[in-house]
């Protein structure tokens, strides 16, 4: 039987440390990619989150639309007042001497 003098408590820690010298390099490569995966998926999910305090309040729940938006009465104003092509008769004449690359 082993004496318990003859048991070292450094050679674990002697291993575990040529162990890291061997291996530092693909240790620090596995560590730099988790953290920068880590830190896509963070900013990602708070680019794609909207601020809750900006929602207005409609009673609504949240699973219903991702995005909720809200437009004031003079936007809405405007956008009634824009008009299809179909419904635009106002026919723009262009100076002479020029050509349009549009027209067919």
């Amino acid at each position: 039987m082993k004496d318990i003098k003859d048991i070292s408590i450094t050679y674990p820690l002697k291993e575990l440390g040529k162990l890291f010298y061997r291996y530092n390099l693909v240790i620090f490569i596995v560590l730099v990619t988790g953290g920068l995966i880590y830190s896509i998926i963070i900013l990602n999910n708070i680019v794609t989150q909207p601020n809750d305090d900006s929602l207005p309040n409609t009673g609504r729940s949240s699973s219903l639309s991702p995005y909720i938006s809200s437009f004031d009465q003079s936007t809405i104003n405007r956008l009634q007042k824009l008009e299809t092509s179909a419904n635009n008769t106002n026919y723009q004449t262009l100076p002479s001497g020029r050509i349009n690359p549009f027209s067919e």
